[in-house]
């Protein structure tokens, strides 16, 4: 009874099945959903491995992994192929005989790779013998061709690389899909007389993008007689080991054209980094950048001693290089032009050691800033532009020696840090030539040149210990020193031309300086003592102007003008004060001579206009005297 009740039961559930009674189609009732049983797939270690690689390179639709005897075609995570090779170094050409069509296609000198490609340690890929290599992309990671150098070696020889999109037949758009060249751990990567363009991805808010060509950790290779163009971020060496860049040009990525982090061993000979979205070079730690937001982790330290020379930038977006948490770099021979923020950014280094640089049209020469300690400048030389040097308040430990700074529109060098130096330094036709900022401590100015420019030294309020010797200014149009800092110590030098010599409005002292052919020597507004002792002041107008409540003690000194002395002037020793010299008077008197020549001139062409007779008389002839009879 019971089998037969079952039997009933089971042949009205097929029926029901079958005519679609209780299926979900009536009375909006679910539908019966079959449960299907399997035990879950174990993938052999080394199909585990290829299926890592897969994901690790972004789920490309087609990947082939190149090995030493054979190659393995993998489609979408699988291995749908294992084709054998022969050899562990291959040619494009030989490549493209393995695949099935659509993978690779080389026709008229031009191969376009529609896969990505992973070598494995021991094998080659030799890409030459084509014009141009187009790896195709999309939007997706699922439609990147890439390649990979792995353990291998990929060899790149007078042939332009592209990105390709087949949808559009252009370039692949800047997108997570757009493919790159990347060198692996123990791989080499070797580019001779090539351009690479329109690869790399950008950065999102959980991916920093990737280059269009990248160096990895462990990874070797150079670049040589190459171009880099329009990509995201140029070259990227992340603890590389050894790459030679050598006749290397990056211009208009959309970011950075080359960053170096944490590499060791990197040659640079003739590198240019022109127009670049943001940064030309860009020197920083390993970890800068990397860190998730809100991380207070601290950044690891970049290497030591890095050496960087043969570089020049011109037009990027920022900065034409930027040195991050650098220590014991050495900058030799960069020359920038025209950048957009700047030409060199040095923050949070030491002991950086910058001679031979050179900046043209930059808003910025030379910026240091964020604890960057013990930097030295050498032979520095700017032209143009905003400000030549600027060091930061944060900057500690400042050395400027044998530098010269023309034409600065604001100012040659403006210093806000503590224990800054300098030493045969020349600014000639800027705006100030050095301005001593808001908190600045201990600034020596030795051996200092001022050539024209409107004002000389500016030493602003709210800074102590400044010290300028042996000051060389001639023919500052305003002030050839103007200090509000207390305790400014003025100690020899020459001062010629300009408006004023010496502007004091804090407590300074003065000596041994000289001061010749300007209107004025000395003003002081100072309502601390002011003290001048051995002095020469040769001036046409006004020697030593002492504002009411301005105490100011002469001691040892000679001043000569048509004024020597306005004010109250405490004088202390042998003081001589006088008119400035013969000499210094017919100076004077020459331009009134030439004044009345010309006033008489301008009245005799009047007379004339108005019909006068402007012939010269002779005095009348007196008559001879009468003789005495």
């Amino acid at each position: 009874m019971t089998r037969v009740y079952m039997s009933i039961l089971l042949v009205t559930f097929v029926v029901a099945a079958f005519l679609g009674i209780g299926t979900g189609t009536a009375a909006g009732a679910p539908p019966l959903v079959p449960i299907a049983w399997s035990a879950p797939v174990q993938l052999a270690p080394e199909d585990q491995r290829i299926r890592k690689q897969w994901e690790d390179r972004g789920r490309p639709n087609k990947m082939v992994i190149v090995r030493d005897t054979r190659i393995d075609v993998v489609t979408d995570g699988q291995v749908s192929q294992r084709v054998p090779s022969g050899s562990a170094a291959l040619s494009l050409a030989a490549l493209d005989r393995m695949l099935a069509p659509g993978w690779l296609t080389i026709t008229d000198g031009t191969a376009e790779l529609g896969a990505t490609i992973v070598l494995t340690r021991g094998t080659a890929l030799d890409v030459s013998g084509v014009r141009t290599l187009r790896l195709t992309g999309g939007d997706s990671t699922t439609q990147t061709a890439s390649i990979y150098t792995g353990g291998g070696r990929l060899s790149l020889s007078g042939v332009t690389v592209t990105s390709f999109d087949p949808a559009t037949g252009k370039p692949v758009p800047l997108a997570p899909g757009r493919p790159s060249i990347v060198a692996a751990a123990g791989g080499r990567l070797e580019v001779t007389d090539s351009t690479i363009s329109d690869l790399g991805t950008p950065a999102n808010e959980v991916d920093n993008g990737r280059p269009a060509v990248a160096f990895n950790p462990a990874s070797s290779g150079s670049l040589v007689r190459t171009t880099l163009q329009r990509n995201s971020t140029g070259v990227e060496l992340s603890r590389s080991d050894g790459v030679r860049l050598e006749g290397l040009t990056v211009t208009e990525s959309t970011g950075d054209g080359i960053v170096f982090r944490g590499d060791s061993g990197t040659t640079m000979t003739e590198v240019h980094a022109e127009r670049n979205g943001r940064n030309g070079l860009l020197f920083t730690m390993l970890s800068a950048d990397r860190r998730p937001a809100g991380s207070t982790s601290r950044p690891v330290a970049s290497v030591t001693g890095r050496r960087i020379t043969g570089v020049s930038t011109k037009g990027n977006g920022e900065y034409g290089m930027v040195l991050v948490g650098q220590q014991g770099a050495h900058v030799i021979g960069v020359a920038t032009t025209a950048d957009k923020a700047g030409g060199l950014r040095v923050s949070r280094s030491t002991d950086t050691l910058i001679a031979g640089f050179t900046a043209t049209d930059q808003p910025v020469g030379l910026f240091t800033h964020i604890n960057t300690t013990n930097t030295v400048l050498e032979g520095v030389r700017t032209t143009g532009g905003r400000r030549g040097v600027v060091a930061e308040k944060s900057t500690q430990g400042l050395t400027i020696t044998g530098s010269r700074f023309h034409g600065a529109r604001v100012a040659g060098i403006s210093v806000g840090g503590q224990d800054v130096q300098l030493t045969d330094v020349r600014v000639s036709d800027s705006g100030t030539g050095v301005r001593i900022e808001r908190g600045a401590r201990k600034i020596t100015l030795t051996g200092l040149t001022l050539i024209g420019g409107h004002h000389g030294v500016v030493a602003t309020p709210n800074t102590t210990g400044v010290v300028v010797q042996d000051l060389v200014a001639e023919h500052v149009a305003a002030d050839a020193v103007r200090t509000f800092s207390p305790d400014t110590r003025i100690i020899g030098g020459r001062i010629t031309g300009g408006a004023t010599a010496i502007d004091v409005a804090a407590a300074a002292t003065i000596s041994g300086t000289t001061i010749s052919q300007s209107r004025e020597g000395i003003r002081t507004r100072s309502t601390q003592p002011v003290h001048a002792h051995n002095i020469d002041v040769t001036t046409s107008s006004l020697g030593i102007n002492a504002a009411p409540g301005s105490p100011f003690t002469l001691t040892a000194s000679r001043v000569h003008a048509l004024e020597a002395v306005r004010g109250q002037v405490g004088q202390h020793g042998i003081n001589e004060l006088s008119l400035p010299p013969l000499n210094l008077l017919g100076a004077i008197g020459v331009p009134l001579i030439l004044l009345a020549f010309v006033l008489e001139q301008v009245h005799v062409r009047r007379l004339r206009r108005a019909g006068a007779d402007t012939r010269r008389r002779p005095p009348p002839a007196y008559p001879p005297p009468t003789p005495k009879r």
